[in-house]
């Protein structure tokens, strides 16, 4: 075979191996970067239960109202990424208007999710997100400054891609993150996140009572508090 044939069967050879090459893979860190959506002008309002244990009066109280989460703006931050500032509105009802409460922060990178709170700085999520993985959610946290309550935090997945419906709203794929759940016969601490891909947190739990009659069901603790949170309208 002289120069010029052996010349053209190599760069036939090179064009089969370029026809036959399969098409990227989208990295896994990606497809769960679709859990926690950052964009500006994206907002999602939920409904709040918030419940009071009195254990003087042995009764409960309960105040309802909405939330707005709201994504304002966002600036490149000294790691190289993007920070997105999340404007936090409340309203009592429907037929109020919103009125501004604070400013928190997230950001996403190609191994976790970050969302600042109150100024407390927690990884809400890690990339891939998988079933029982788990993780430090409150490691960026000085518990030894009066923050003694977020420390042996364990966050861990379950229940990965699970279709829920939410307010009558139907999500295809979801995930939950339990960062707390230390509980005995007096005292429960229960936290709870559910994320849906494209569309972020969906639903979410705080649970710190306490009882002295070891009989008295979880239902109806006699101390402490209830904060459940769950989203009613995506923009």
């Amino acid at each position: 075979m002289n120069f010029k044939n052996t010349l053209l069967a190599l760069s036939a050879f090179v064009f089969i191996l370029s026809s036959c090459k399969k098409d990227p893979i989208t990295s896994a860190s990606d497809k769960s970067a679709n859990y926690f959506p950052l964009q500006v002008g994206r907002y999602m309002i939920y409904n709040v239960d918030s419940i009071h244990f009195n254990d003087v009066t042995m009764t409960s109280d309960t105040t309802h109202f909405q939330l707005k989460e709201e994504i304002g703006s966002s600036f490149n931050d000294s790691t190289g990424g993007v920070t997105y500032i999340i404007k936090r509105y409340r309203r009592s009802s429907d037929t109020l208007n919103w009125y501004e409460t604070e400013e928190w922060n997230a950001t996403v990178n190609k191994s976790r999710a970050e969302k600042t709170e109150n100024n407390l700085r927690f990884v809400k999520l890690i990339f891939p997100i998988v079933n029982d993985v788990k993780w430090n959610g409150n490691q960026y946290i000085d518990t030894s400054n009066g923050l003694a309550m977020y420390e042996e935090w364990e966050y861990k997945y379950s229940e990965v891609n699970t279709g829920k419906i939410m307010n009558g709203l139907a999500f295809d794929s979801t995930t939950t993150v339990t960062e707390l759940d230390n509980e005995n016969l007096i005292e429960k601490d229960f936290e709870q996140e559910v994320y849906a891909k494209n569309y972020g947190l969906i639903y979410r739990i705080q649970e710190h009572v306490s009882k002295q009659n070891v009989t008295t069901p979880w239902t109806n603790p006699e101390k402490g508090t209830i904060v459940i949170m769950t989203v009613k309208e995506i923009h």
